[in-house]
Protein backbone atom coordinates (compact mmCIF):
# COMPACT_ATOMS: atom_id res chain seq x y z
CA UNK A 1 0.00 0.00 0.00
CA UNK A 2 3.04 2.20 0.02
CA UNK A 3 3.15 2.09 -3.74
CA UNK A 4 1.42 5.05 -4.81
CA UNK A 5 0.31 3.01 -7.90
CA UNK A 6 -1.66 0.09 -5.68
CA UNK A 7 -2.62 2.75 -3.30
CA UNK A 8 -4.87 4.96 -6.64
CA UNK A 9 -5.99 1.50 -7.92
CA UNK A 10 -7.36 0.18 -4.92
CA UNK A 11 -9.64 3.91 -4.11
CA UNK A 12 -10.25 3.78 -8.42
CA UNK A 13 -11.90 0.37 -7.34
CA UNK A 14 -13.66 1.09 -4.16
CA UNK A 15 -14.97 3.96 -6.18
CA UNK A 16 -16.20 2.10 -8.94
CA UNK A 17 -17.47 -0.29 -6.30
CA UNK A 18 -19.44 2.71 -4.29
CA UNK A 19 -20.58 3.75 -7.39
CA UNK A 20 -23.18 0.82 -7.48
CA UNK A 21 -24.54 2.12 -4.70
CA UNK A 22 -24.48 6.06 -4.64
CA UNK A 23 -23.51 6.78 -8.46
CA UNK A 24 -25.95 8.73 -10.60
CA UNK A 25 -29.01 6.76 -12.43
CA UNK A 26 -32.21 8.17 -13.75
CA UNK A 27 -35.27 6.89 -12.34
CA UNK A 28 -36.66 5.66 -15.36
CA UNK A 29 -33.84 3.77 -16.19
CA UNK A 30 -34.18 -0.49 -16.56
CA UNK A 31 -30.68 -0.99 -14.58
CA UNK A 32 -32.26 -0.32 -11.41
CA UNK A 33 -33.97 -4.01 -11.56
CA UNK A 34 -30.59 -5.54 -12.41
CA UNK A 35 -29.71 -7.61 -9.46
CA UNK A 36 -26.58 -6.09 -7.91
CA UNK A 37 -27.32 -2.47 -8.29
CA UNK A 38 -31.13 -3.74 -6.64
CA UNK A 39 -29.46 -5.18 -3.88
CA UNK A 40 -26.98 -2.95 -3.31
CA UNK A 41 -30.02 0.27 -2.87
CA UNK A 42 -32.94 -1.68 -1.60
CA UNK A 43 -31.52 -0.51 1.95
CA UNK A 44 -30.56 2.79 3.73
CA UNK A 45 -27.64 1.31 5.41
CA UNK A 46 -26.26 0.11 2.51
CA UNK A 47 -26.56 3.55 0.61
CA UNK A 48 -24.89 4.85 4.24
CA UNK A 49 -21.98 2.56 3.92
CA UNK A 50 -21.24 3.18 0.31
CA UNK A 51 -21.50 7.28 0.24
CA UNK A 52 -18.68 6.72 3.33
CA UNK A 53 -16.76 3.79 0.73
CA UNK A 54 -16.60 6.71 -2.22
CA UNK A 55 -15.61 9.29 0.07
CA UNK A 56 -13.16 8.00 1.78
CA UNK A 57 -11.67 6.22 -1.48
CA UNK A 58 -11.53 9.32 -3.33
CA UNK A 59 -9.59 11.13 -0.71
CA UNK A 60 -7.43 8.04 -0.56
CA UNK A 61 -6.87 8.97 -4.42
CA UNK A 62 -5.87 12.64 -3.65
CA UNK A 63 -3.76 10.87 -1.36
CA UNK A 64 -2.38 9.06 -4.03
CA UNK A 65 -1.42 11.71 -6.34
CA UNK A 66 0.49 13.83 -3.71
CA UNK A 67 2.99 10.63 -3.18
CA UNK A 68 2.90 10.06 -6.95
CA UNK A 69 3.87 13.99 -6.82
CA UNK A 70 6.93 12.63 -3.88
CA UNK A 71 8.22 9.91 -5.77
CA UNK A 72 7.94 11.87 -9.53
CA UNK A 73 10.95 14.36 -7.73
CA UNK A 74 13.16 11.34 -5.98
CA UNK A 75 13.20 9.29 -8.75
CA UNK A 76 13.29 11.55 -11.78
CA UNK A 77 15.02 9.19 -14.33
CA UNK A 78 11.50 7.01 -13.43
CA UNK A 79 8.96 9.74 -13.43
CA UNK A 80 7.55 9.70 -16.42
CA UNK A 81 6.90 5.81 -16.76
CA UNK A 82 5.44 6.24 -13.36
CA UNK A 83 2.73 9.18 -13.88
CA UNK A 84 2.13 7.57 -17.03
CA UNK A 85 1.24 4.19 -15.28
CA UNK A 86 -0.67 5.62 -13.12
CA UNK A 87 -2.88 7.92 -14.97
CA UNK A 88 -4.15 4.80 -17.06
CA UNK A 89 -4.64 2.07 -14.10
CA UNK A 90 -6.52 4.93 -11.87
CA UNK A 91 -8.52 5.70 -14.81
CA UNK A 92 -9.50 2.10 -16.55
CA UNK A 93 -12.15 1.70 -13.03
CA UNK A 94 -13.05 5.38 -12.99
CA UNK A 95 -14.27 4.58 -16.48
CA UNK A 96 -16.79 1.46 -15.68
CA UNK A 97 -18.02 3.53 -12.68
CA UNK A 98 -21.58 4.89 -12.45
CA UNK A 99 -21.89 8.43 -12.80
CA UNK A 100 -20.56 10.16 -9.59
CA UNK A 101 -19.98 13.88 -8.43
CA UNK A 102 -22.33 15.89 -11.23
CA UNK A 103 -25.43 14.69 -13.44
CA UNK A 104 -24.67 16.94 -16.15
CA UNK A 105 -24.07 14.04 -18.33
CA UNK A 106 -27.72 12.87 -17.95
CA UNK A 107 -28.47 16.83 -19.25
CA UNK A 108 -26.74 16.02 -22.29
CA UNK A 109 -28.71 12.84 -23.09
CA UNK A 110 -31.84 15.19 -22.37
CA UNK A 111 -30.81 17.93 -24.72
CA UNK A 112 -29.84 15.31 -27.49
CA UNK A 113 -33.80 14.48 -27.14
CA UNK A 114 -34.32 18.08 -26.99
CA UNK A 115 -33.00 18.71 -30.46
CA UNK A 116 -34.39 15.31 -31.81
CA UNK A 117 -37.86 16.92 -30.55
CA UNK A 118 -37.29 19.77 -32.67
CA UNK A 119 -36.82 21.95 -29.60
CA UNK A 120 -33.91 25.28 -29.52
CA UNK A 121 -32.23 24.39 -25.90
CA UNK A 122 -30.83 28.36 -26.30
CA UNK A 123 -35.23 28.81 -26.12
CA UNK A 124 -36.49 25.98 -24.33
CA UNK A 125 -35.25 24.17 -20.97
CA UNK A 126 -35.09 19.96 -20.32
CA UNK A 127 -38.85 20.25 -18.75
CA UNK A 128 -40.20 21.05 -22.17
CA UNK A 129 -39.35 17.64 -22.73
CA UNK A 130 -42.06 14.67 -21.85
CA UNK A 131 -41.24 12.64 -18.59
CA UNK A 132 -37.84 14.45 -18.41
CA UNK A 133 -37.61 13.53 -14.71
CA UNK A 134 -37.28 9.80 -15.39
CA UNK A 135 -33.86 10.59 -17.66
CA UNK A 136 -31.85 11.61 -14.64
CA UNK A 137 -31.20 15.44 -14.81
CA UNK A 138 -30.75 17.74 -12.00
CA UNK A 139 -34.14 19.15 -11.55
CA UNK A 140 -32.23 22.81 -10.66
CA UNK A 141 -31.43 23.19 -14.67
CA UNK A 142 -35.04 21.74 -15.50
CA UNK A 143 -36.22 25.30 -16.99
CA UNK A 144 -32.17 26.59 -17.72
CA UNK A 145 -31.29 27.28 -21.37
CA UNK A 146 -27.89 25.39 -22.25
CA UNK A 147 -24.86 27.46 -22.17
CA UNK A 148 -23.17 25.00 -24.74
CA UNK A 149 -22.15 25.90 -28.14
CA UNK A 150 -23.79 24.66 -31.40
CA UNK A 151 -21.48 22.16 -31.68
CA UNK A 152 -21.76 19.96 -28.63
CA UNK A 153 -25.29 20.35 -29.11
CA UNK A 154 -25.21 18.82 -32.60
CA UNK A 155 -23.21 15.57 -30.96
CA UNK A 156 -25.98 15.37 -28.27
CA UNK A 157 -28.14 14.79 -30.61
CA UNK A 158 -26.18 12.69 -32.99
CA UNK A 159 -25.34 10.40 -29.88
CA UNK A 160 -28.81 10.36 -28.63
CA UNK A 161 -30.45 9.30 -32.18
CA UNK A 162 -27.60 6.89 -32.79
CA UNK A 163 -29.05 5.14 -29.25
CA UNK A 164 -32.52 5.56 -29.58
CA UNK A 165 -33.87 5.29 -25.71
CA UNK A 166 -30.84 3.71 -24.31
CA UNK A 167 -29.78 6.96 -21.52
CA UNK A 168 -27.19 4.49 -20.62
CA UNK A 169 -25.62 3.85 -23.71
CA UNK A 170 -25.38 7.32 -24.56
CA UNK A 171 -24.06 8.52 -21.15
CA UNK A 172 -21.24 5.43 -22.30
CA UNK A 173 -20.34 7.22 -25.23
CA UNK A 174 -20.18 10.85 -23.53
CA UNK A 175 -18.08 9.24 -20.97
CA UNK A 176 -15.78 7.97 -23.96
CA UNK A 177 -15.26 11.30 -25.67
CA UNK A 178 -14.07 13.14 -22.51
CA UNK A 179 -11.79 10.13 -21.73
CA UNK A 180 -10.64 10.33 -25.29
CA UNK A 181 -10.44 14.41 -24.70
CA UNK A 182 -8.54 13.90 -21.60
CA UNK A 183 -5.86 12.25 -23.22
CA UNK A 184 -5.72 14.39 -26.48
CA UNK A 185 -5.04 16.93 -23.97
CA UNK A 186 -2.42 15.26 -22.38
CA UNK A 187 -0.82 14.49 -25.47
CA UNK A 188 -0.87 18.34 -26.53
CA UNK A 189 -0.07 19.35 -23.13
CA UNK A 190 3.28 16.96 -23.17
CA UNK A 191 4.11 18.37 -26.93
CA UNK A 192 3.41 22.03 -25.63
CA UNK A 193 6.22 21.35 -22.89
CA UNK A 194 9.00 19.86 -24.69
CA UNK A 195 8.32 22.48 -27.62
CA UNK A 196 8.62 25.33 -24.52
CA UNK A 197 11.17 23.25 -22.13
CA UNK A 198 9.19 23.14 -19.68
CA UNK A 199 8.98 20.00 -17.69
CA UNK A 200 6.62 17.51 -19.21
CA UNK A 201 6.91 15.13 -15.96
CA UNK A 202 5.24 17.85 -14.15
CA UNK A 203 2.64 18.93 -16.38
CA UNK A 204 1.02 15.41 -16.58
CA UNK A 205 1.12 15.12 -13.14
CA UNK A 206 -1.47 17.78 -13.20
CA UNK A 207 -3.09 17.54 -16.60
CA UNK A 208 -3.44 13.76 -16.27
CA UNK A 209 -3.30 11.94 -12.90
CA UNK A 210 -5.00 14.68 -10.91
CA UNK A 211 -7.73 13.59 -8.71
CA UNK A 212 -9.48 17.04 -10.00
CA UNK A 213 -9.53 15.65 -13.76
CA UNK A 214 -10.13 12.07 -13.04
CA UNK A 215 -13.17 13.07 -10.94
CA UNK A 216 -14.71 16.10 -12.79
CA UNK A 217 -13.66 14.54 -16.32
CA UNK A 218 -13.17 10.68 -16.27
CA UNK A 219 -16.03 10.04 -13.93
CA UNK A 220 -18.07 12.98 -14.08
CA UNK A 221 -17.69 12.75 -18.20
CA UNK A 222 -18.05 16.87 -18.41
CA UNK A 223 -17.81 18.17 -21.85
CA UNK A 224 -15.03 20.72 -20.23
CA UNK A 225 -12.58 17.94 -21.35
CA UNK A 226 -13.22 18.27 -24.78
CA UNK A 227 -13.35 21.99 -24.82
CA UNK A 228 -9.90 21.90 -23.48
CA UNK A 229 -8.72 19.29 -25.42
CA UNK A 230 -9.22 21.35 -28.76
CA UNK A 231 -7.96 24.73 -26.89
CA UNK A 232 -4.48 22.72 -25.70
CA UNK A 233 -4.37 21.78 -29.16
CA UNK A 234 -4.81 24.94 -30.80
CA UNK A 235 -2.31 26.47 -28.50
CA UNK A 236 0.25 23.79 -29.74
CA UNK A 237 -0.62 24.46 -33.01
CA UNK A 238 -0.86 28.35 -32.84
CA UNK A 239 2.89 27.17 -31.35
CA UNK A 240 3.88 25.61 -34.04
CA UNK A 241 2.87 28.54 -36.49
CA UNK A 242 -0.27 26.81 -38.04
CA UNK A 243 -2.28 29.33 -36.76
CA UNK A 244 -5.52 28.49 -39.22
CA UNK A 245 -5.46 25.64 -37.85
CA UNK A 246 -4.83 26.95 -34.56
CA UNK A 247 -8.15 28.58 -35.19
CA UNK A 248 -9.80 26.09 -36.36
CA UNK A 249 -9.61 24.25 -33.16
CA UNK A 250 -10.10 27.30 -31.02
CA UNK A 251 -13.47 27.53 -32.74
CA UNK A 252 -14.67 23.91 -31.95
CA UNK A 253 -13.65 24.80 -28.43
CA UNK A 254 -16.15 27.78 -28.31
CA UNK A 255 -18.35 25.31 -30.04
CA UNK A 256 -18.30 23.02 -27.10
CA UNK A 257 -18.33 25.78 -24.50
CA UNK A 258 -18.62 29.40 -25.06
CA UNK A 259 -15.98 30.56 -22.69
CA UNK A 260 -13.30 29.45 -25.32
CA UNK A 261 -13.36 32.69 -26.64
CA UNK A 262 -10.99 33.93 -24.46
CA UNK A 263 -8.40 32.01 -25.96
CA UNK A 264 -8.94 33.53 -29.60
CA UNK A 265 -7.24 36.71 -28.75
CA UNK A 266 -4.04 34.87 -28.13
CA UNK A 267 -4.36 33.01 -30.95
CA UNK A 268 -4.10 36.71 -32.78
CA UNK A 269 -1.03 37.38 -30.35
CA UNK A 270 1.09 34.42 -30.93
CA UNK A 271 0.44 34.41 -35.21
CA UNK A 272 1.17 38.18 -35.00
CA UNK A 273 4.73 37.49 -34.49
CA UNK A 274 7.58 38.58 -31.37
CA UNK A 275 7.84 41.82 -33.71
CA UNK A 276 4.52 42.81 -33.72
CA UNK A 277 2.81 45.93 -33.24
CA UNK A 278 -1.11 47.08 -32.05
CA UNK A 279 -1.79 47.50 -35.44
CA UNK A 280 -0.92 44.22 -36.93
CA UNK A 281 -2.23 42.35 -33.76
CA UNK A 282 -5.39 44.07 -34.31
CA UNK A 283 -5.50 42.38 -38.20
CA UNK A 284 -4.59 38.94 -37.04
CA UNK A 285 -7.24 39.21 -34.38
CA UNK A 286 -9.65 40.45 -37.14
CA UNK A 287 -8.42 36.87 -39.15
CA UNK A 288 -8.94 34.82 -36.25
CA UNK A 289 -12.52 36.26 -35.42
CA UNK A 290 -13.40 36.33 -38.86
CA UNK A 291 -12.69 32.40 -39.32
CA UNK A 292 -13.75 31.26 -35.96
CA UNK A 293 -17.01 33.41 -36.34
CA UNK A 294 -17.18 31.91 -40.11
CA UNK A 295 -17.20 28.51 -38.72
CA UNK A 296 -19.84 28.83 -35.86
CA UNK A 297 -22.27 30.43 -37.70
CA UNK A 298 -21.71 27.06 -40.52
CA UNK A 299 -22.43 25.06 -37.09
CA UNK A 300 -25.46 27.30 -35.99
CA UNK A 301 -26.52 26.89 -39.28
CA UNK A 302 -26.43 22.88 -39.91
CA UNK A 303 -27.41 22.39 -36.17
CA UNK A 304 -30.80 25.04 -36.22
CA UNK A 305 -30.13 26.51 -33.49
CA UNK A 306 -28.23 29.60 -34.51
CA UNK A 307 -26.38 32.14 -32.30
CA UNK A 308 -28.49 31.63 -29.60
CA UNK A 309 -25.30 30.57 -27.23
CA UNK A 310 -24.40 34.43 -27.25
CA UNK A 311 -27.37 35.68 -24.99
CA UNK A 312 -27.23 32.74 -22.43
CA UNK A 313 -23.76 32.98 -21.21
CA UNK A 314 -24.99 33.88 -17.99
CA UNK A 315 -26.59 30.42 -17.31
CA UNK A 316 -24.39 28.73 -14.82
CA UNK A 317 -24.09 32.14 -12.77
CA UNK A 318 -28.11 31.13 -11.55
CA UNK A 319 -26.09 29.73 -8.23
CA UNK A 320 -23.26 30.94 -6.36
CA UNK A 321 -20.86 29.03 -3.93
CA UNK A 322 -19.65 30.29 -0.66
CA UNK A 323 -15.80 29.84 -1.43
CA UNK A 324 -16.00 32.20 -4.59
CA UNK A 325 -14.29 35.63 -3.90
CA UNK A 326 -17.36 37.33 -5.84
CA UNK A 327 -20.08 35.53 -3.18
CA UNK A 328 -18.38 35.96 -0.16
CA UNK A 329 -17.86 40.30 -0.53
CA UNK A 330 -21.04 40.33 -1.85
CA UNK A 331 -22.65 38.57 0.66
CA UNK A 332 -21.14 39.81 3.63
CA UNK A 333 -22.04 43.30 2.25
CA UNK A 334 -25.49 42.56 1.63
CA UNK A 335 -25.58 41.59 5.04
CA UNK A 336 -24.28 44.52 6.31
CA UNK A 337 -26.61 46.41 4.44
CA UNK A 338 -29.76 44.40 5.67
CA UNK A 339 -28.10 44.65 9.09
CA UNK A 340 -28.70 48.23 9.21
CA UNK A 341 -32.10 48.08 7.40
CA UNK A 342 -30.43 48.98 4.01
CA UNK A 343 -31.10 47.23 0.49
CA UNK A 344 -28.89 44.42 0.68
CA UNK A 345 -29.91 42.77 -2.65
CA UNK A 346 -29.21 45.46 -4.63
CA UNK A 347 -26.00 46.41 -2.55
CA UNK A 348 -24.76 42.87 -3.11
CA UNK A 349 -25.81 42.81 -7.28
CA UNK A 350 -23.91 45.97 -7.24
CA UNK A 351 -20.87 43.97 -6.29
CA UNK A 352 -21.04 41.42 -8.87
CA UNK A 353 -21.56 43.73 -11.52
CA UNK A 354 -18.08 45.70 -10.54
CA UNK A 355 -16.97 42.28 -10.49
CA UNK A 356 -17.65 41.57 -14.02
CA UNK A 357 -16.63 45.08 -14.83
CA UNK A 358 -12.98 44.46 -13.47
CA UNK A 359 -12.79 41.17 -15.09
CA UNK A 360 -13.65 42.93 -18.23
CA UNK A 361 -10.81 45.71 -17.65
CA UNK A 362 -8.64 43.08 -16.60
CA UNK A 363 -8.79 40.73 -19.74
CA UNK A 364 -8.72 43.85 -22.27
CA UNK A 365 -5.81 44.80 -20.56
CA UNK A 366 -3.73 41.77 -20.81
CA UNK A 367 -5.01 41.00 -24.06
CA UNK A 368 -4.37 44.75 -25.29
CA UNK A 369 -1.07 45.31 -23.54
CA UNK A 370 2.24 45.79 -25.66
CA UNK A 371 4.25 44.34 -22.45
CA UNK A 372 6.26 41.12 -22.69
CA UNK A 373 3.87 38.49 -21.25
CA UNK A 374 4.25 35.19 -22.24
CA UNK A 375 0.78 34.33 -24.40
CA UNK A 376 0.53 31.16 -23.08
CA UNK A 377 0.50 33.90 -19.52
CA UNK A 378 -1.80 35.56 -20.60
CA UNK A 379 -4.63 32.80 -21.62
CA UNK A 380 -4.69 31.62 -18.24
CA UNK A 381 -4.75 34.85 -15.92
CA UNK A 382 -7.88 35.75 -18.78
CA UNK A 383 -9.36 32.11 -17.60
CA UNK A 384 -8.40 32.71 -14.41
CA UNK A 385 -9.92 35.91 -14.31
CA UNK A 386 -13.42 34.69 -15.82
CA UNK A 387 -13.43 32.33 -13.24
CA UNK A 388 -12.55 34.77 -9.89
CA UNK A 389 -15.04 36.71 -11.39
CA UNK A 390 -18.15 34.80 -10.67
CA UNK A 391 -20.46 34.45 -7.89
CA UNK A 392 -20.09 30.29 -8.93
CA UNK A 393 -16.77 28.39 -9.42
CA UNK A 394 -17.70 24.45 -10.16
CA UNK A 395 -14.27 22.34 -9.77
CA UNK A 396 -14.01 22.11 -13.53
CA UNK A 397 -13.51 25.67 -14.04
CA UNK A 398 -10.65 24.95 -11.79
CA UNK A 399 -9.64 22.44 -13.70
CA UNK A 400 -9.14 24.98 -16.47
CA UNK A 401 -7.28 27.27 -14.92
CA UNK A 402 -4.81 24.91 -13.77
CA UNK A 403 -4.71 23.25 -17.21
CA UNK A 404 -3.30 26.53 -18.40
CA UNK A 405 -1.71 27.46 -15.71
CA UNK A 406 0.33 24.18 -16.26
CA UNK A 407 0.86 24.32 -20.14
CA UNK A 408 1.88 28.38 -19.45
CA UNK A 409 4.99 27.04 -17.10
CA UNK A 410 4.71 26.61 -13.23
CA UNK A 411 7.76 27.20 -11.34
CA UNK A 412 8.46 24.84 -8.05
CA UNK A 413 8.11 26.45 -5.16
CA UNK A 414 5.27 29.21 -4.48
CA UNK A 415 3.24 28.51 -7.44
CA UNK A 416 3.46 24.98 -7.29
CA UNK A 417 2.36 24.87 -4.00
CA UNK A 418 -0.67 26.71 -4.69
CA UNK A 419 -1.82 24.96 -7.91
CA UNK A 420 -1.71 21.65 -5.31
CA UNK A 421 -3.52 23.55 -2.77
CA UNK A 422 -5.69 24.55 -5.20
CA UNK A 423 -6.02 21.12 -6.47
CA UNK A 424 -6.51 19.22 -3.47
CA UNK A 425 -9.53 22.07 -2.27
CA UNK A 426 -11.37 21.41 -5.49
CA UNK A 427 -11.08 17.65 -5.87
CA UNK A 428 -12.70 17.80 -1.98
CA UNK A 429 -15.26 20.12 -3.48
CA UNK A 430 -16.18 17.59 -6.32
CA UNK A 431 -16.50 15.10 -3.66
CA UNK A 432 -19.13 16.84 -1.67
CA UNK A 433 -21.69 16.37 -4.75
CA UNK A 434 -24.73 15.00 -3.47
CA UNK A 435 -25.09 10.89 -4.99
CA UNK A 436 -27.90 9.34 -5.58
CA UNK A 437 -29.38 8.09 -2.11
CA UNK A 438 -32.51 8.10 -0.22
CA UNK A 439 -34.19 11.26 0.95
CA UNK A 440 -33.70 9.47 4.71
CA UNK A 441 -30.16 9.34 4.21
CA UNK A 442 -29.68 12.35 2.29
CA UNK A 443 -31.63 14.67 4.62
CA UNK A 444 -30.67 13.32 7.88
CA UNK A 445 -28.33 15.82 9.78
CA UNK A 446 -26.17 12.69 11.76
CA UNK A 447 -25.24 11.30 8.33
CA UNK A 448 -24.95 14.57 6.85
CA UNK A 449 -22.67 15.66 9.73
CA UNK A 450 -20.61 12.73 9.51
CA UNK A 451 -20.07 13.52 5.48
CA UNK A 452 -18.95 16.43 5.47
CA UNK A 453 -16.82 16.43 8.41
CA UNK A 454 -15.29 13.21 6.81
CA UNK A 455 -15.04 15.77 3.36
CA UNK A 456 -13.50 18.87 4.94
CA UNK A 457 -11.35 17.58 7.59
CA UNK A 458 -9.63 14.95 5.40
CA UNK A 459 -9.21 18.12 2.82
CA UNK A 460 -7.69 20.07 5.64
CA UNK A 461 -5.43 17.18 6.56
CA UNK A 462 -4.13 16.88 3.73
CA UNK A 463 -3.41 20.29 2.87
CA UNK A 464 -1.77 20.62 6.49
CA UNK A 465 0.21 17.33 5.59
CA UNK A 466 1.48 18.64 2.34
CA UNK A 467 2.42 21.91 4.06
CA UNK A 468 4.41 19.77 6.71
CA UNK A 469 6.47 17.63 4.09
CA UNK A 470 6.78 20.50 2.03
CA UNK A 471 8.48 22.31 5.11
CA UNK A 472 5.51 25.24 4.44
CA UNK A 473 4.59 27.65 7.27
CA UNK A 474 2.35 30.66 6.87
CA UNK A 475 5.48 32.69 7.95
CA UNK A 476 7.69 31.04 5.24
CA UNK A 477 4.54 31.37 2.78
CA UNK A 478 4.32 35.30 3.41
CA UNK A 479 8.74 35.36 3.24
CA UNK A 480 8.05 33.96 -0.01
CA UNK A 481 5.16 36.40 -1.25
CA UNK A 482 7.36 39.28 -0.26
CA UNK A 483 10.25 37.61 -2.16
CA UNK A 484 8.31 36.67 -4.75
CA UNK A 485 7.06 40.58 -4.93
CA UNK A 486 10.49 42.41 -4.62
CA UNK A 487 11.93 40.20 -7.77
CA UNK A 488 9.00 41.30 -9.63
CA UNK A 489 9.39 45.02 -8.52
CA UNK A 490 13.01 44.63 -9.03
CA UNK A 491 12.40 42.83 -13.09
CA UNK A 492 10.13 46.13 -13.08
CA UNK A 493 12.64 48.51 -12.87
CA UNK A 494 15.20 47.22 -15.18
CA UNK A 495 12.67 47.11 -17.70
CA UNK A 496 12.23 50.66 -17.34
CA UNK A 497 15.75 51.01 -17.09
CA UNK A 498 16.22 49.53 -20.51
CA UNK A 499 13.44 51.28 -22.29
CA UNK A 500 14.32 54.79 -20.93
CA UNK A 501 16.18 57.17 -23.63
CA UNK A 502 20.07 56.98 -22.85
CA UNK A 503 20.91 61.13 -22.12
CA UNK A 504 24.57 61.35 -23.57
CA UNK A 505 26.44 64.60 -23.24
CA UNK A 506 27.03 66.21 -26.29
CA UNK A 507 30.80 66.46 -26.84
CA UNK A 508 32.10 70.10 -27.85
CA UNK A 509 35.11 69.90 -30.35
CA UNK A 510 37.46 72.45 -29.42
CA UNK A 511 38.41 74.92 -32.59
CA UNK A 512 42.01 76.67 -32.68
CA UNK A 513 40.24 79.90 -32.51
CA UNK A 514 38.82 79.00 -28.91
CA UNK A 515 42.38 79.38 -27.94
CA UNK A 516 42.86 82.93 -29.13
Amino acid sequence: MGSPLILGLVASLFIALGSLGVGWLGPGTNVLSWPIINTLRSNDVAGWVLSIVVILASILLIIAWLKLGVQMRSKPHEAMRRVLVASVVWAIPLICSVPLYTRDMFAYVAQGRLMLAGFNPYNDGISALPGWFNIGVDPMWANAKTPYGPLFLGMEQVIVGAVGTSPITAIALFRMIAVLSVVAMAYYAYRIARLRRLDPTKILWLVAASPLIMFNFIVGGHNDALMMACLVAGVYYALRKHPVVATLLVAAAIGVKPIALLALPVVGIIWAGQNRTLRSTIKYWLATFGISGIVLAVLGYVTNVGFGWIFTLATPGSVSHWYAPVTAVSGTIGGAFNAFGLDGATASEVIRLAALGLMVVFVAWIMLTMRSIDPLMRLALAFAAAVLSSTVIHPWYAAWVIVLFAIAGIKRGLQTHLVVAASIFFASVSIAETMDISDAVQGDVTSQIIRNATISGGAVALIIAYCIHEDLSIGLLWRRIRDAWQKYQLHRAELRAKSAPDFRPVSHQVSSNDHR
